[in-house]
């Protein structure tokens, strides 16, 4: 398995989504499937911490996935260092899924309980963030 860089920053800590890692990891490692029980693109992303990232793409002959894929990368260390705050670090990405070029719901899933929280994030033309009416 490969490893993920560690920010200076953060005094060591582990970074599962930091953007030139993610896209790495994305680039190099990850695997992508159309499943054939819904049609849907899933694309799994491993992380370095042995756990993978899972995405899922509605419309998996979207002309624009590719785009969206690489601007999550570069976006979703921002997008979980606001949720965290708000979660006090007690949740996890579950699984991302992207139903349209515009559109798209990070599911965080709570460590050690049955409970999720919802996030709604649009595409700006640059970047995913977290959708206004969410915030």
């Amino acid at each position: 398995m490969f490893r993920f860089a560690r920010p200076r920053r953060s005094g060591g800590a582990h970074a599962p989504y930091e953007p030139r890692d993610l896209l790495r990891a994305y680039e190099r490692h990850a695997t992508r499937e159309v499943r054939a029980s819904s049609g849907e693109l899933l694309i799994v992303i491993p992380l370095g911490d042995d756990g993978v990232l899972e995405i899922t793409v509605v419309d998996p002959s979207a002309d624009w996935i590719e785009s969206r894929i690489r601007g999550l990368c570069a976006s979703l260390a921002e997008i979980d260092r606001r949720a965290q705050r708000i979660l006090r670090g007690e949740f996890r990405i579950g699984w991302i899924e992207i139903d349209s070029a515009q559109h798209g719901l990070i599911d965080y899933w709570a460590i050690g309980v049955n409970s999720e929280y919802a996030i709604d994030i649009s595409w700006t033309g640059d970047a995913w963030v977290e959708s206004p009416a969410a915030r």
